[in-house]
């Protein structure tokens, strides 16, 4: 038999955003700044936001969502004042994405911004500047519509679901053709953004085009339709890697 009792890996749902530390390790490349407390950092507060939304939407007794948090801490000296800030925004940004009071998590427009935006967070964190998001705005920008792009997508996929405990997403206000239209137009302004950057960042641009036109294609979102997106997102994220390298 199987054993069924929960590890850390389920209680801080490790398998559903390690892909996200790839953003740490571009944004890093970027910025030509290497902190290895960076991502022990995005480790912690991610393991933090899917914990303390499971804590919530599953009803747990049990708080693990702390040990994360404590971690974070504990990790915080090591860390720049921009990139202090930044992931700040982003537990802030992620609490009352999750806390029941406030709940951005069941109300549309918000719940795929609030994602959008904290993923970006996690890829802005190690360029201890502003100066440098500035610098390389295009690209932030690609990543933030990408990620708006995987929300959609996501939101879609559980729409059913959604509908069903009265969790009112961007698609369960609008609906999956509205949404669906969101996505293409979010995979559309991606490639317009990745033909303006390609002077400068060639393999990134050739790749989000490559990427986006394959989506852009469906005509049905299906149930292993966020699972390609998935795969092929972090396939190509390993492209952008290869380009950054080149910097």
């Amino acid at each position: 038999m199987k054993n069924t009792n929960p590890t850390l890996i389920d209680y801080f749902r490790i398998k559903d955003w390690f892909h996200y530390m790839g953003y740490v390790l571009l944004g890093s490349l970027l910025a030509n700044s290497f902190n290895i407390f960076n991502f022990f950092v995005v480790a912690s507060i991610l393991a933090y936001a899917y914990s303390l939304n499971d804590y919530y939407d599953k009803k747990l007794n049990k708080k693990y969502f702390v040990i994360p948090f404590f971690l974070y801490i504990v990790f915080l000296p090591f860390l720049s004042i921009f990139s202090i800030l930044i992931s700040i925004s982003f537990l802030i940004l992620f609490t009352i994405y999750s806390w029941p009071k406030v709940w951005l998590e069941g109300k549309p427009i918000l719940s795929t911004l609030t994602n959008s935006i904290g993923f970006t967070l996690i890829f802005v964190l190690p360029m201890n500047s502003i100066k440098i998001i500035f610098k390389y705005y295009p690209l932030v920008l690609l990543i933030f519509i990408l990620n708006t792009a995987a929300q959609l997508l996501h939101e879609i996929v559980d729409y059913k679901e959604d509908k069903k405990i009265n969790k009112i997403t961007t698609t369960v206000r609008f609906g999956t053709k509205t949404s669906l239209v969101l996505f293409k137009l979010c995979l559309f302004l991606t490639m317009v953004i990745s033909i303006l950057i390609s002077q400068n960042f060639i393999l990134i641009s050739i790749s989000s085009i490559i990427f986006s036109f394959i989506f852009l294609l469906i005509k049905k979102v299906r149930k292993d339709t966020r699972k390609k997106f998935k795969i092929l997102g972090i396939f190509f994220g390993i492209v952008y890697l290869l380009d950054l390298l080149e910097m």
